[in-house]
């Protein structure tokens, strides 16, 4: 069942129920990655979303909150939720994962090989959100291994979650990075660092640095797809992405 809203420009939207099966619950058309991606709110667990959501949404989703264990300052995927559609995508994600994560994975398992189809060889987790709990990211962490034919890439600040589950144990065809943002998150064991550079910390101009985003924090046109390096890199691998 939907639910048809009016925004204040007199454009509909529809509300899906946040339990149909078939509702999209993965990202597809993302210019910037070109990847297949699974998105939750951005935000710390106190951010809540009723000062950004719409009027006409708020009885729907009040009180909602972000997944991330902090805000960080400029956050891009805070952004995007300034936008109706997005928003109501994403806060759909995040209420069902808090909810049920098992079923959560199941369905978007589903939704990605249900053809036992091989369709998408690389997968990024998470461009939008964060593990917010141990059993949200164990049931990830079965996903993954269930498929060994696609490669996945995620960019993480639970340290306290994944240094539970034990570095050790992280799926083989997972590349884990450890995502240091404006001073949030310190490194997380030897795990691959992509740090966020904003200019302030010299030390950082000497490593690599994503070719999809310029010095002056303007996208270059460059897809994760074309690239990759982030989904090859290797424990101790260090780089950066300058502010955008």
């Amino acid at each position: 069942m939907k639910r048809e809203i009016i925004d204040k420009a007199g454009h509909k939207h529809y509300i899906p129920d946040i339990w149909d099966e078939n509702r999209t619950r993965c990202s597809y058309s993302n210019g910037k990655t070109g990847l297949p991606s699974v998105n939750l709110l951005a935000g710390s667990k106190d951010h809540l979303y009723d000062g950004c959501i719409p009027d006409v949404l708020k009885e729907y989703f009040p009180l909602v909150t972000g997944t991330c264990p902090c805000d960080c300052p400029g956050c891009y995927a805070k952004k995007i939720t300034r936008n109706i559609e997005p928003f109501i995508k994403l806060a759909l994600n995040t209420i069902e994962a808090m909810q049920d994560p098992h079923r959560f994975w199941a369905l978007v398992e589903k939704e990605l090989y249900g053809d036992e189809i091989i369709l998408y060889k690389v997968i990024r987790i998470h461009d939008s959100g964060e593990f917010f709990s141990f059993e949200y990211f164990k049931e990830c962490m079965n996903f993954i291994e269930r498929h060994k034919e696609s490669r996945f890439g995620d960019y993480s600040k639970a340290k306290d979650i994944i240094n539970e589950y034990g570095i050790e144990n992280l799926p083989d065809n997972l590349v884990m990075s450890c995502s240091p943002w404006e001073g949030h998150c310190e490194p997380i064991g030897d795990l691959p660092q992509f740090i966020y550079d904003n200019h302030t910390n010299p030390e950082l101009a000497s490593l690599p640095h994503c070719p999809a985003v310029s010095y002056d924090g303007k996208r270059t046109g460059v897809q994760c797809k074309q690239c990759l390096h982030c989904y090859k890199a290797k424990h101790g691998d260090r780089w950066a992405v300058y502010a955008h």
